[in-house]
């Protein structure tokens, strides 16, 4: 099984069907699973109600980890709108797991918590779309949903008669659970506790989602093991510090409204939408449970053009009928809520209840942003928002220069640099844990490191870092670094291009052409030092590029 020797990590799924066989299983894991030294459970099953730690479910999951097994549940697929969470992924002492593409974005049916909320967001996530396992014998959903989805590209055609592919949080959880067994394997000791913590503290950041959309980040495996076997390293422990108070996230009221949409026509509501909003949630319900009435949701902006909608099949039975939208810094200005029947063949006057909110982030006062543009501004806002950087007591001191030890920080944190931190001190001159879980990870945890020729000796943390350096690893954390020394040598139509090693001039070009840099005038100053405001900038077109 892969955990210490003679533990067992079993599974729970939807395919359970119904929860009387959970809670059979449940049972019989509190009855006799020290007989079978069962560690690890995956559950990926949810059901369509709200959180109560009163819950059978939650009593057992409770239970269960009171006698050291850890149990990890899938986040739902719920999709993008709020408070979406499965209702029995939010209890705090099991983990759950969210689900991201394969390009690292977070899937768009990944279940969401509530925006500031410190109980309602996912643990982690982990990859869940399009994955890949064994295909079982005969008719089933889920080789029959692979054939019609991603098997022809994910896998070779001698391969899909013994595999195939799926999607969702029922698959990224395994990944999790999978990964509890190392841990275990590596530090039998661990309780479900501090493993939870690990899970957490060695995960990937992902600074552009917030908490309540990916929790800690992505699953790093091989971090969490390592971390298990070798607890002196510390891996993350700076997550502690991260938050210095710079900025607050808050939600607006609920404001509610309800309507009745009648067939053939568009029912209508206003609501208003103020600057600065993060994002913008709307979700409509109605019922009772046998109707058979399906209703549509759509957002429009202020110009009239909409935004966003929702339309999903909702049928006569327990399962709740609702649709939600959720839009990311919108418009100010009044917005139309618009509710219809999406078929309207058959349908009666339906009743429905609706609620509408958005987000808002407060930030500390900052006594020298003021006479700043207001694209600068927002980019400082931005890098506050996102935890990756943080004022100097009532000042953001744009003018001042990064050192090279915040610099590796930032861009380990912005741009998913995987963290990593090694047996002994790489540098000599770095020994403190963060530090060095920084820049450690700046220069072996990525493919490829952000500080060219540094491989140990003195990485000289508290020095100013100079424009050129700080190109080269910006260049580096966008992936883009083998593209620059392809252009090495390349001409630079700058007055100061003699002054730029001509091995470097690539990344100066790459650099430039994705606007991770800026010129100062038609000079590029490479020996000049790299500031605050100018990283502002830099990561903020950084994490546009990786999001391409």
């Amino acid at each position: 099984s892969g955990v210490a020797p003679g533990a067992r990590i079993l599974g729970l799924s939807a395919g359970d069907l119904n929860l009387s066989f959970v809670l059979a299983g449940f049972d019989y894991l509190l009855m006799q699973g020290a007989a079978y030294n069962v560690r690890a459970v995956n559950c990926s099953f949810s059901a369509n109600t709200v959180f109560d730690v009163n819950d059978p479910v939650n009593v057992a999951t409770k239970l269960l980890t009171e006698r050291g097994i850890n149990v990890v549940f899938s986040a739902g697929n719920t999709g993008s709108g709020l408070n979406s969470l499965n209702p029995y992924a939010v209890a705090p002492w099991v983990i759950s797991v969210g689900a991201t593409d394969q390009r690292g974005r977070l899937a768009d049916f990944s279940s969401r918590g509530a925006f500031g909320s410190a109980l309602f967001h996912p643990t982690l996530v982990a990859p869940g779309v399009s994955a890949i396992s064994l295909r079982a014998n005969g008719v089933n959903a889920t080789g029959t949903l692979g054939v019609a989805g991603a098997d022809t590209t994910r896998l070779n055609a001698g391969d899909v008669p013994f595999y195939t592919t799926a999607s969702g949080t029922s698959f990224s959880a395994p990944q999790v659970a999978g990964t509890v067994a190392l841990m275990l394997e590596a530090n039998p000791e661990l309780t479900p506790a501090q493993v939870r913590e690990l899970l957490q503290q060695t995960a990937t950041p992902m600074p552009e989602y917030y908490q309540h959309e990916v929790g800690a980040g992505m699953l790093n495996a091989y971090a969490a093991t390592l971390a298990a076997a070798f607890p002196a390293r510390r891996i993350g422990q700076w997550r502690a510090a991260q938050d210095r108070g710079a900025v607050q996230f808050r939600r607006s009221q609920i404001q509610i409204f309800n309507g009745n949409a009648v067939p053939g026509t568009t029912t209508e509501t206003s609501v208003s939408v103020p600057v600065n909003a993060l994002y913008t949630s709307v979700q409509i319900a109605w019922g009772p449970m046998l109707s058979t009435n399906n209703l549509a949701l759509a957002f429009v902006d202020p110009t009239g053009v909409q935004r966003a909608s929702s339309d999903q099949l909702n049928l006569p039975g327990l399962e709740g009928k609702r649709e939600s939208v959720l839009l990311q810094k919108p418009t100010a200005g009044n917005w139309r809520v618009q509710i219809k029947h999406s078929v309207p063949v058959a349908a009666t006057t339906q009743s429905f209840t609706g609620i509408f909110e958005y987000g808002f982030a407060q930030y500390a006062s900052l006594d020298d942003v003021g006479t700043l543009s207001t694209s600068d501004r927002n980019d400082i806002y931005q890098a506050l928002r996102q935890l990756l950087l943080s004022p100097l007591g009532r000042k953001f001191r744009p003018t001042f220069g990064v050192s090279r030890a915040e610099f590796a920080g930032t861009l380990v944190t912005a741009a998913r640099i995987p963290q990593y931190v090694a047996a002994q001190p790489r540098f000599t001159d770095v020994r403190d844990p963060a530090n060095r879980n920084f820049v450690e990870s700046a220069q072996f945890g990525s493919t490829m490191a952000l500080f060219p020729g540094l491989v140990g000796g003195s990485f000289r943390p508290n020095e100013i870092v100079d424009r050129l350096t700080a190109t080269m690893a910006l260049v580096r954390a966008a992936g883009l670094g083998p593209e620059a020394e392809a252009k090495a040598g390349s001409p630079l139509t700058l007055l100061d291009a003699l002054s730029i090693p001509s091995v470097l001039r690539g990344y100066v070009a790459v650099a430039m052409a994705h606007g991770l840099i800026r010129l100062n005038g038609n000079s590029f100053s490479p020996s000049g030092q790299f500031t605050r405001l100018e990283l502002a900038r830099s990561l903020r077109a950084l994490q546009g590029y990786l999001a391409e």
